[in-house]
């Protein structure tokens, strides 16, 4: 069973710090690191009371290209394990499966870090189901924000974590759709030229709101402030 300390912590807010992108599909993808993930584990419940094992892994594909590099693949299927309160007889599980590849010249490389990316991303998903620190948050177009909300299996009123309500400040990519909207509204393509300059002393152009990173918002409002 959760201690109250971890139960709060695992409704927390996902910090942004935590949150890595990339490109993919013609948008910006939010993510969390494996190594990321490892230490959260170690934070939340402790080192020696979480363990991943491979349960199964298995060679998907394997060729070489045209360029003589070798494109492998393997499927991973893991199994995460949460112990309670440190009681090895007491253990929640959680299996997932993913596919992992590589396209490298060394063919035993290749296989390596297949094996290695396909392990990372089924602990990954593994770890998602057990809430918003660990990235399931991300799911809801990128949002830190938690999901989960509460959980009902607290057996007691003395059992019930009671968190006073927090007043958060308004997320800074908010802020500046704010500013972008007010400048559409009033036509004001300088002001928006503006709000772009303060945008890249800042280094906020990839911060993302609603999927969408704050520097294309940008480029959608100056165009619509340029409409007659």
């Amino acid at each position: 069973m959760l201690n109250d300390k971890q139960y709060e912590q695992l409704l927390k807010p996902l910090n942004p710090a935590r949150i890595a992108k990339r490109s993919g599909g013609g948008r910006q993808l939010s993510y969390l690191e494996a190594w990321d993930v490892k230490a959260h584990l170690n934070r939340i419940f402790g080192f020696l009371n979480w363990s991943s094992d491979v349960i199964e892994s298995s060679l998907a594909f394997e060729e070489k290209n045209e360029k003589g590099q070798w494109h492998i693949g393997y499927k991973v299927t893991l199994r995460l394990s949460i112990s309670g309160s440190g009681d090895e007889w007491l253990r929640t599980t959680y299996t997932e499966s993913a596919v992992g590849f590589s396209t490298l010249p060394s063919r035993g490389e290749a296989h390596d870090m297949a094996i290695k990316t396909a392990e990372s991303d089924a602990l990954k998903r593994a770890a998602i189901n057990l809430g918003t620190q660990f990235g399931l948050s991300l799911y809801n177009n990128g949002s830190p924000k938690d999901v989960v909300g509460t959980t009902l299996d607290r057996d007691s009123v003395d059992n019930v974590v009671v968190v006073d309500p927090v007043v958060e400040e308004e997320p800074e990519d908010n802020v500046w759709i704010t500013e972008m909207t007010t400048a559409v509204e009033a036509k004001s393509v300088p002001d928006l030229l503006d709000i772009k300059k303060r945008m890249n002393d800042n280094g906020v152009n990839d911060l993302v709101y609603q999927g969408v990173t704050l520097a294309k918002w940008l480029d959608k409002a100056v165009i619509s402030a340029g409409k007659k």
